[in-house]
This record gives structure tokens, C-alpha cells and sequence, in this order.
């Protein structure tokens, strides 16, 4: 009987050291796992935001900002007849939101990341010379820049 008692404490003793060892019996002896799955939370934004450049053969008849939030207009100078663009530089200061450009012949939307400037240009055809009023509505957390430009000579 004394041998079964002195096996029976042996190997709860073993039993005790091998849990021990291999962190079976606690968890706060175990060191945590790194989780090696990609983050899902975004950098903060990259960069200033920039102007828009006067391409190569167009002339600036408009050009407004750095700005931030609601623009109620300016008038662009006399442009031809012809192909205008207006090019649209925006940054949001927090979530990602929508900038809308309204002139005389419609309007656009452009999508404002949070994360790096966008950049969207719209081509149209002006049907007759003349002046172009534009206005710009978005957050207050939203910088931008706009660009109007004509074909040049």
C-alpha cells in the first residue's frame, strides 16, 4: 500500500512539472503570440496637398485655394470656345468624403480620400466664349484647390 501511495505522489508530481513546462496549466507564464495577419488600420495622410499644374499648351483662367470646406464662387476669366478642364485637388482631414464642383453647364462629384490626395480632372466642351462661375461645396474638414484652364493660342 505504501508503494502505490508513493507512485500515486511520484506521478502527480511528474504530472505537476510537465504542465508546468509546457504552460498547459497556466496562461500567464506564456509569453503572447504576435499576430502575423497585415494591419487593417490605414497610415495618416502622406504629403502636402499641391496645386494643380497648367498643362502643357493650356492657359489658368481660374485658379483658387488652398481652401477648405464651401467655396461660393469666383468667375473665371474669358475663356474661347472650345475644350476647358477643370482639375480638382483634394485632402480630407478625417473620413473620406465628397467635393462637388458646379458650373454654368452642370456639375461633378469628386471622392476626397483621407489618406493621399486626389486628383480629378474634367474635360468639357464650351459651347460659346464667355465668363465661367464656379462653385465648390464639401466638408469643413476637406482642403482643396481648383484649376480652370483653356487651350492656349
Amino acid at each position: 500500500m505504501r508503494t502505490s501511495r508513493t507512485a500515486f505522489f511520484m506521478a502527480a508530481a511528474v504530472c505537476a512539472l510537465l504542465t508546468a513546462c509546457t504552460g498547459g496549466g497556466g496562461d500567464a507564464d506564456v509569453p503572447p503570440v504576435p499576430d502575423a495577419s497585415p494591419s487593417t488600420v490605414e497610415p495618416p495622410p502622406q504629403g502636402p496637398l499641391t496645386a494643380p499644374e497648367v498643362d502643357l499648351g493650356q492657359k489658368e483662367v481660374l485658379a483658387e485655394g488652398p481652401r477648405r470646406g464651401t467655396w461660393r464662387g469666383g468667375t473665371a476669366a474669358t475663356h474661347p470656345e472650345g475644350d476647358l478642364s477643370i482639375t480638382v485637388h483634394c485632402l480630407s482631414r478625417s473620413n473620406p468624403a465628397d467635393l462637388t464642383v458646379t458650373f454654368d453647364d452642370g456639375e461633378f462629384g469628386v471622392p476626397c480620400s483621407n489618406l493621399h490626395q486626389t486628383a480629378v480632372t474634367n474635360l468639357m466642351e464650351a459651347a460659346s466664349a464667355g465668363k465661367l462661375r464656379i462653385t465648390v461645396a464639401t466638408e469643413e474638414t476637406v482642403r482643396w484647390y481648383i484649376s480652370v484652364q483653356v487651350a492656349s493660342g
